[in-house]
């Protein structure tokens, strides 16, 4: 009875330190899944591994998740696609969860911190075939001021892709960013990275869409020449060249579809000479 007795207790100890090295918040993981909760240094980025054994319509949601509400925003890249973010509405929040269709594979996806909030940015993320299983994971670690994945009824939430166009080529190989903004942030790394282009030299963007940005927000379309480490705005069609509210590219909550991007290469504006806190004036 003691040998009994002694291997039922040896059984439950290993449960136990299995169980307590688990990642926090962790779920089950199976095929195209991963779910996690954790925390990183703001602005940084987290690497996602998954694999799918066979095709799959694969869903994607991320969410503030610590004891700090409000104060964290996400999103999560697929090869230069946002597939999931989080924002806000007053004191509540809201997680948009899209889809990529995938063949067998393995994948690795990007979680982003687009902001600096209180102390490490705290997140809760889910990847799954199952959109429910997000809703249900998400529900249960994003927090007390967690709205859900639904728009609030107050907005009319139509499609918000954003078609962006350049009038002229590249001059250079280099990169793109599509980042949106609140109005008073100090610099581009501040503002949320939406999407990225790596253009070859002579190369045009035509077209190209921005699928479903958050908003309300302010838009700005940026451009790193390869081989230079500085950045250059490239102007959206509204730009006055006075650092005001009314020069800026803005996607509105009712408005559906939106404005087309309409900018050039040759209107490129050094970063340094760009007024990034719009609402109290530079």
């Amino acid at each position: 009875m003691k040998k009994y007795l002694t291997v039922v207790g040896l059984v439950i100890m290993v449960s136990v330190l299995v169980f307590l090295a688990l990642p926090l918040g962790a779920a089950p993981a199976s095929d195209c899944n991963a779910f996690d909760t954790g925390g990183f240094a703001p602005l940084g980025s987290v690497s996602i591994p998954f694999s799918c054994a066979a095709d799959a319509t694969v869903y994607f949601g991320v969410c503030d998740s610590g004891s700090v509400p409000n104060d964290d925003l996400f999103n999560i890249d697929h090869t230069g696609t946002i597939v999931a973010y989080n924002y806000y509405v007053g004191a509540e929040e809201y997680a948009v969860i899209q889809s990529q269709n995938l063949t067998a594979g393995d994948y690795t996806v990007i979680m982003n911190s687009l902001n600096v909030g209180v102390g490490q940015a705290t997140y809760s993320y889910g990847i799954s075939t199952d959109k429910s299983e997000i809703t249900g994971y998400l529900s249960q670690v994003c927090g007390t001021d967690f709205g859900g994945t639904t728009p609030p009824a107050t907005c009319s939430y139509g499609p918000r892709d954003v078609p962006v166009f350049t009038e002229d080529t590249a001059p250079t190989n280099g990169t793109l960013e599509f980042r949106i903004m609140l109005g008073n942030e100090d610099s581009r790394e501040e503002a949320g990275l939406m999407k990225t282009w790596n253009l070859s030299a002579g190369q045009r963007v035509n077209n190209e869409i921005v699928p479903d940005p958050v908003n309300p927000r302010w838009a700005r379309l940026w451009w790193q020449p390869e081989g230079d480490s500085s950045w250059y705005l490239l102007p959206s069609q509204y730009w006055h060249g006075d650092g005001t509210l009314d020069s800026e590219y803005g996607i509105e909550c009712e408005e559906s579809p939106q404005p087309s991007y309409h900018t050039s290469f040759e209107t490129a504006v050094p970063e340094a000479d760009v007024c990034f806190d719009l609402l109290n004036g530079c």
